[in-house]
């Protein structure tokens, strides 16, 4: 059995979409979308407000955690830090309280952030110091070192994950590819920073497949740290190119008419070599592909 905790979002429901069929799968959040879960009527779910509940003990210990509950922010306003706090620290301390001494769970996978690097030294290794430059990564961080002590210091079945820039279907218009994307698709002009920037960027089911192989690894994951992406970074300008290309779009793109964020990280690329060890692959994925890929399923939609 596995757990999504967090699970109603983008990628709860795309590990749905895509792990149905490998795993009894029970998804736990404040808020379930009913419509969507209707067609995966296996899942089992459960409105529940992890900060200040705890999943019931009637409901067996599942094999798997994901621990996807998170509130995802890039403002550098620390009015936010008690918020993210709770809800990223708070909910694992509580799933380590209900699940501790339970010989059936195998592993919780605490999900962090590529932003936790900062904004030097790419490609990222797992090993190198952290430097978070805004709350929400600060806060990523201490959930995946809180992650890692569990192991270390209580022999909690913990790993955590720092994923890429994940894209796929389901995710919100306000991301830069949903966005980019829907302007081209309605030839509508595009308000953009000069896009000389760099991502690390996986499609969501190339990502939901790292993350069924790690649990199928999941002897070989417990205390670990591993980043989930590419291993590849392309500039921000070139994705608009590709989709601008392929929509046959006649929209303007405004370079320029964003600032950077301050702190920006003009770099995010992330090693994917401890990845392909841990689940015995080679990591490569075709992002061009994907893209194009996207789009059909949002020209379909």
């Amino acid at each position: 059995m596995l757990f999504l905790i967090g699970g109603g979002g983008f990628i709860g429901k795309n590990l749905v979409r895509c792990l149905h069929d490998e795993y009894h799968i029970f998804v736990f959040d404040k808020y379930i979308d009913s419509e969507f879960f209707s067609n995966y009527p296996q899942v089992k779910t459960k409105e529940l407000d992890l900060v200040n509940e705890s999943i019931p003990y009637y409901i067996d210990t599942p094999n798997y955690i994901i621990n996807l509950a998170s509130i995802v922010s890039t403002e550098r306003d620390m009015k936010l830090f008690d918020e993210l706090i709770s809800t990223n620290v708070r909910v694992l301390i509580n799933l380590y309280e209900r699940f501790k001494g339970e010989e059936n769970l195998e592993l919780l996978m605490q999900f962090g952030s590529s932003e936790e690097y900062g904004s030097e030294n790419s490609p990222f290794v797992e090993t190198q110091r952290e430097i978070p430059t805004s709350p929400y990564a600060l806060v990523k961080q201490l959930s995946v070192n809180t992650a890692i002590m569990l192991y270390r210091d209580f022999h909690f079945p913990t790993m955590a994950v720092r994923p890429g820039n994940v894209f796929g279907p389901m995710q919100a218009k306000t991301k830069f590819i949903p966005y980019v994307v829907d302007k081209l698709k309605r030839n509508r002009p595009l308000e953009v920073t000069f896009c000389e920037q760099k991502r690390d960027t996986i499609y969501i089911d190339d990502f939901c497949w790292c993350i069924s192989e790690l649990l199928k690894h999941s002897e070989r994951c417990l205390g670990e740290i591993v980043n989930v992406s590419s291993g590849d970074s392309i500039e921000l300008k070139r994705v608009i190119e590709i989709a601008k290309d392929y929509l046959h779009s006649s929209s303007e793109v405004h370079y320029g008419a964003l600032p950077y964020r301050a702190n920006e990280v003009m770099d995010l690329r992330c090693s994917v070599d401890k990845l392909s060890a841990l689940i015995g692959k080679l990591v490569c994925f075709d992002f061009e592909k994907r893209l194009k890929e996207y789009i059909d399923i949002i020209n379909q939609s």
